[in-house]
């Protein structure tokens, strides 16, 4: 027997899939690949990578590959600011790595009520264990302590260090385009075991939500591109949600799948 939540998963790509991806790939197809080349040469970035798989079991659409995307473009977005901030070459690699870095650790606790704050404690002392620098491990606490959405975040006086934050930020809502109804709806569903049809009714309160991110992009090039992800993803959801009233119909009020 297919399991609900794969199938919806499956159902839901196949929809997605009819829609062109965001711009930001292709406008910043080189600065994803020079994020490409610090992810694989970093070794504190690898180091990070595999000591998080135990923080992360239990993210129900939080998981490894949502942190691997969120850290790699958090990385191109720190190079496609470089003429903006004027960082140095070696300077924007090690911002970069950082910003990866962050995006790698920034659910650890997302299960927490204030998974930003209590995130960045964790990274803290995971950062602290493997060695990293302290001024290089307040630029990712700062990050991941600035990561949560709809809360003012409060001044960075250091351009590096803002430079992070706003990546990551950034990063992490582009998520909340096509991610968040291919893959990260049906995963916390399946985790909670609410019933596809319970959960209907709650979809268009969800895609307001949502669409209020994209008023919230803190950099420049996050301003750019990120809006698109967002109204992508809105696009997608509202075929989604079409879907899923014909597919449950008559399901709603009685809970069933």
């Amino acid at each position: 027997m297919v399991d609900i939540y794969d199938e919806m998963m499956s159902a839901s790509r196949r929809i997605a899939a009819s829609f062109p991806d965001p711009r930001f790939y292709r406008s910043c197809s080189l600065q994803l690949a020079d994020s490409q080349r610090i992810y694989r040469q970093a070794p504190l970035v690898a180091r990070c990578r595999k000591a998080l798989d135990r923080h992360l079991s239990r993210n129900p659409g939080h998981r490894l590959d949502h942190a691997e995307k969120v850290a790699l473009e958090a990385g191109a977005l720190v190079f496609a600011e470089r003429e903006r901030t004027g960082l140095e070459a070696s300077d924007t690699n090690e911002a970069a790595g950082l910003a990866q870095i962050a995006g790698l650790l920034h659910d650890m606790r997302r299960g927490d009520k204030n998974h930003a704050a209590s995130g960045a404690v964790a990274a803290g002392s995971l950062l602290d264990s493997l060695g990293m620098p302290e001024k290089d491990r307040l630029y990712v606490i700062q990050a991941i302590a600035n990561h949560e959405a709809f809360v003012e975040p409060p001044v960075i006086v250091s351009a590096t260090g803002k430079l992070i934050s706003d990546a990551l930020y950034d990063a992490d809502k582009f998520r909340w385009g096509a991610d968040n109804f291919t893959v990260t709806v049906w995963e916390m569903l399946r985790f909670a075991r609410t019933p596809v049809g319970a959960a209907l009714p709650r979809f268009p309160k969800g895609m307001e939500e949502i669409a209020r991110i994209k008023a919230t992009f803190r950099s420049h090039t996050g301003k750019v591109f990120g809006p698109e992800f967002i109204d992508l993803g809105l696009s997608i959801g509202n075929n989604i949600y079409e879907f899923l009233r014909e597919r449950f119909a008559g399901d709603v009020t009685q809970g069933r799948q």
